[in-house]
C-alpha cells in the first residue's frame, strides 16, 4: 500500500510540474528503478507546428540483465508505452533497434543488453498556437530479466515549449546512435517465400555477395520457433535458401507478408517476405473497389478453367496491339491474295501459323522457368529488360517496316504473300510468321494478361506451360479460324489498290513501335544507348536500300550477289555494335530515377518505404510500371500524371510511388508476384490502416478519384 501511495503521489506532482508555462524544457529527472534506470527524452527542445519530432524512452541496464524486443522469443514480454497527450500531438509506433538472441534456461530471447533507446515519432498539427509549453506524458511497463525475471512500471514526462524555429536538444547524439541501432530500409537481397513442408519454412535469398550467415526475427510472436536453428543451403553463387522452423501451433499462414528484421554480421535490414508460393484459386484477397473489376476477377475465381478462358481471351487481345497487327494483317493479306487455295491448303497454313506461334510462346515460358530455377527473379516480359533484346527486336521492326514501306522487296517467304510460295505450298513462311508474332506479342501485357500470367509463373511447371500455351493459341486464333473457315473472308473487303495503302500504313505502325522502343533504351541507358541504336538503325536503312537498289530482279547474277553481301554484313555490323554499345550504357548509366514527375510527387518505392508512410499514418498510391509497357505509359497521360490527380493526392496527403521495372529488379517482382501478378501495370492503393485496394489495368482519372475516396471516407 505504501508503494502504490508513493507511486500515486509522484504521478501527482509530475503531472503539476509538467502543467507550469515554462520557458524552457522540462523533463522528469531519470527513474531509478529495479537493475535500471529510466527517462524520457526529446531531440528537439520545441514543437514546430505542423512538423514532426521524435521522443524516446532511454533504458540503462546493470551489466547483465537485460529486457525484450516487441517479440521476446521464446519468453519474455516487450516493453510497452502508453501515452497521455494534449490535443494537437499524435504518436506513431516505437521504432525499435534490432534485438540480439539472448540464451536463458536453454530457451532463445530477443531482447537488448546495455543503453536501449526506443524512439517514438510524434506528429504535430498546424493548428497548435506558439508561445506556451505542452505536457507529455508516458507510462511505461517492461520486463527485466537476469536469474529471475521483475516487472517494472513507471510514469514519466516532458514539457516541450512550442515554437516557430527548431531548436535540437543535448539529448541529439542519443537519438543519433540509436539509429544507428535500427535496421536498414532497403534490404540489398530479395526474398520470397520458395516452399513449406512438414513445418518447415525455406525462404529463397537472391543476390550479390551473400554471407555465410543469416538470421530472421519475425514480428509476429508465436510464428517461428526461435529455439531452433536457421540453416543457410547455397543454391548457387547469387542465391540460398533460410530455413525457418514453423511453431508448432500455427503451421498455416494467412498473411500476405512475414514482416520482420534480417540480420548478418554486417548489418540488418527491415524485410517483407511474399507468402504466396503454390497455385492460388483467387487473386490475393484486398479491399473490394468502389468499381469492381468484375469480368476478371470473375474468371479468375473459377479455378484452372478460368485461368485458361482469360489467357485464350488475353492473347486474343494482343492482335490488335501495334507490334503484332502489322504481323496478322500481312497473314491475312497472304489469304485475301491467294483465294484460288482450297481449304485444305489454307487450314495447313493456319495450324503451321499456330503451332509457330504456340511453340514460340512455350519456349518463353520454359526459358522463364529455368531462369526462376537457378534463382533468377524475373517475370513476363523480362525480355524487354535485356538490352541485347531491345535492340534485335527494334532492328527487326525496322527492317521489316522499310520492307512494307516498299524500299525494299524480300518476296514471300517471311510473309506469304508471294505467289510462287502459294503455289508451292511452302509452309516455311507461315511458321516464321507464327514465331514473328509471339516474339513481337510476347512482351505486350495487354489487358487481362497481368493477373493470369503472375498466377502462371507461380505455379508447377505443367500448369504454367499450359496457360502460356494457351496465351499463344488466343493470339493465333483469328488467322486460325479465318484459315477454317475461308468463307468468313468474304466478309472481309476485297483486294484492290487499298492493300498496297494499307500494308504501307502498317509500316509506319511498326517505325511507331520503333520510336518506342528508342525511347525505352534512352530510359535504361541515357543519351549513349540511344544515339548507338539509332547509328545502327541508320546503317541497316542504307543496307535496305542497297538491297532495294543492286538486288532487284533485273538485276545481274553479281550485282545481286554482292548487295545480298553488302547488306547482311550491314546489317551484322549493326546488330553487334548496336548490341555492344547498348550494354556498356546500360551499365555505365547513371541510374537517377527518372520516374519523379516536375514536382517531385513521385518517388521510388520499396517495401520500407511503404511501411514508414503508413506508419506515419498516410495514405500510398504505388504504381508498378515500366517504360517498355505500353499500357502503363499511356494510363500516366490520361489518368496517373495529371493535373488533377496530382491535385487529388496533395489534398488528401497521399504518398505517391513508382516501381520502375524497366530494368530487372527483384524486390519489384517478388512485390507483383505477392499480388499474384508476374508484370506490370499493377496499382495499389493503401490506407492509413493498411488496406489495400488493387485497380484495374486499365485506369480513367475518374476511377482514382473514386477509389480514393470511397477507401478514405
Amino acid at each position: 500500500m505504501l508503494s502504490i501511495l508513493i507511486m500515486f503521489l509522484k504521478n501527482i506532482l509530475l503531472c503539476l510540474f509538467l502543467a507550469l508555462d515554462a520557458a524552457v524544457v522540462c523533463r522528469a529527472a531519470p527513474l531509478q528503478s529495479v537493475h535500471t534506470t529510466i527517462e524520457l527524452i526529446s531531440e528537439q527542445d520545441v514543437i514546430v507546428p505542423g512538423e514532426n519530432f521524435d521522443l524516446a524512452i532511454r533504458f540503462e541496464l546493470e551489466e547483465n540483465w537485460h529486457i525484450y524486443w516487441k517479440n521476446p522469443g521464446a519468453s519474455g514480454l516487450g516493453s510497452e508505452i502508453n501515452w497521455t497527450l494534449p490535443e494537437g500531438i499524435e504518436a506513431s509506433e516505437i521504432q525499435w533497434p534490432t534485438p540480439h538472441r539472448i540464451e536463458m534456461g536453454g530457451l532463445i530471447n530477443y531482447g537488448y543488453e546495455g543503453e536501449v533507446v526506443l524512439i517514438v515519432p510524434m506528429k504535430a498539427s498546424k493548428t497548435l498556437q506558439p508561445g506556451h509549453s505542452i505536457p507529455i506524458l508516458a507510462e511505461i511497463s517492461w520486463l527485466i530479466c537476469k536469474d529471475v525475471c521483475l516487472p517494472g512500471d513507471a510514469s514519466l514526462g516532458i514539457s516541450l515549449r512550442v515554437e516557430e524555429v527548431p531548436a535540437q536538444s543535448k539529448e541529439a547524439s542519443a537519438f543519433a546512435r540509436a539509429r544507428s541501432f535500427q535496421p536498414e530500409l532497403s534490404c540489398p537481397w530479395s526474398l520470397q517465400l520458395a516452399s513449406i513442408d512438414d513445418a518447415i519454412m525455406k525462404v529463397r535469398i537472391v543476390g550479390e555477395e551473400l554471407p555465410d550467415e543469416f538470421y530472421f526475427y519475425a514480428d509476429e510472436v508465436g510464428l517461428l520457433d526461435p529455439n531452433a536453428s536457421q540453416a543457410l543451403e547455397r543454391t548457387g553463387a547469387n542465391s540460398a535458401l533460410l530455413g525457418l522452423m514453423l511453431d508448432s501451433e500455427n503451421l498455416e499462414i494467412k498473411m500476405p507478408y512475414i514482416t520482420g528484421i534480417l540480420q548478418t554480421s554486417s548489418g540488418s535490414w527491415r524485410v517483407a517476405i511474399p507468402t504466396i508460393v503454390q497455385l492460388p484459386s483467387k487473386i490475393p484477397d484486398v479491399k473490394p473497389l468502389s468499381r469492381p473489376v468484375g469480368f476478371e476477377q470473375r474468371l479468375l475465381s473459377l479455378g484452372l478453367p478460368g485461368f485458361l478462358a482469360l489467357s485464350f481471351l488475353g492473347g486474343l487481345i494482343l492482335n490488335i496491339m501495334p507490334c503484332v497487327l502489322p504481323v496478322l494483317s500481312l497473314k491475312v493479306f497472304s489469304l485475301l491474295k491467294h483465294t484460288g487455295q482450297t481449304r485444305s491448303e489454307a487450314l495447313r497454313h493456319g495450324v503451321v501459323y499456330t503451332a509457330g506461334v504456340v511453340l514460340s510462346f512455350l519456349l518463353l515460358a520454359t526459358a522463364l522457368f529455368l531462369l526462376r530455377a537457378i534463382g533468377e527473379r524475373v517475370g513476363w516480359g523480362f525480355q524487354l529488360q535485356s538490352p541485347s533484346f531491345l535492340v534485335v527486336l527494334a532492328i527487326l521492326f525496322f527492317i521489316f517496316g522499310l520492307n512494307l514501306l516498299g524500299v525494299f522487296e524480300l518476296g514471300g517467304r517471311l510473309i506469304g504473300a508471294d505467289a510462287s510460295v502459294a503455289k508451292r505450298h511452302d509452309l516455311a513462311g507461315s511458321f516464321a510468321m507464327g514465331v514473328l508474332a509471339a516474339v513481337v506479342g510476347a512482351p505486350c501485357m495487354g489487358p487481362l494478361v497481368a493477373g493470369v500470367s503472375g498466377i502462371a509463373v507461380q505455379a508447377n511447371l505443367g500448369i504454367g506451360l499450359l496457360i502460356f500455351g494457351m496465351l499463344g493459341l488466343g493470339l493465333a486464333s483469328p488467322f486460325l479460324l479465318l484459315s477454317a473457315f475461308p468463307r468468313l473472308i468474304g466478309f472481309l473487303p476485297k483486294p484492290g489498290a487499298w492493300m498496297e495503302s494499307f500494308k504501307q500504313a502498317m509500316g509506319f505502325l511498326l517505325m511507331a513501335a520503333v520510336v518506342f522502343l528508342v525511347s525505352v533504351a534512352g530510359r535504361q541507358g541515357g543519351v549513349d544507348a540511344m544515339s548507338s541504336l539509332l547509328l545502327a538503325l541508320l546503317v541497316c536503312a542504307i543496307a535496305a536500300w542497297v538491297y532495294g537498289c543492286w538486288a532487284a530482279p533485273l538485276r545481274s547474277y553479281r550485282s545481286k550477289r554482292i548487295a545480298k553481301l553488302l547488306s547482311a554484313a550491314l546489317i551484322l555490323w549493326a546488330l553487334i555494335f548496336g548490341i555492344l554499345q547498348a550494354k556498356a550504357a546500360y551499365l555505365y548509366y547513371d541510374t537517377v530515377s527518372e520516374s519523379e514527375d516536375s514536382s517531385s510527387q513521385w518517388q521510388a518505392w520499396s517495401h520500407g518505404r511503404v511501411e514508414a508512410e503508413l506508419a506515419a499514418g498516410r495514405a500510398v498510391f504505388v504504381d508498378f510500371t515500366a517504360s517498355w509497357c505500353l499500357i502503363c505509359q499511356v494510363n500516366k497521360k490520361i489518368a496517373l500524371r495529371t493535373e488533377a490527380t496530382k491535385a487529388l493526392f496533395a489534398d488528401r496527403g497521399i504518398v505517391a510511388l513508382e516501381a520502375d521495372w524497366t530494368r530487372r529488379d527483384p524486390k519489384i517482382t517478388d512485390a507483383l508476384e505477392s499480388f499474384g501478378r508476374s508484370g506490370v501495370p499493377l496499382y495499389l492503393f493503401y490506407t492509413p490502416e493498411g488496406e489495400v485496394s488493387i485497380l484495374p489495368q486499365n485506369l480513367t482519372q475518374g476511377l482514382v478519384r473514386d477509389v480514393v475516396v470511397d477507401a478514405l471516407n
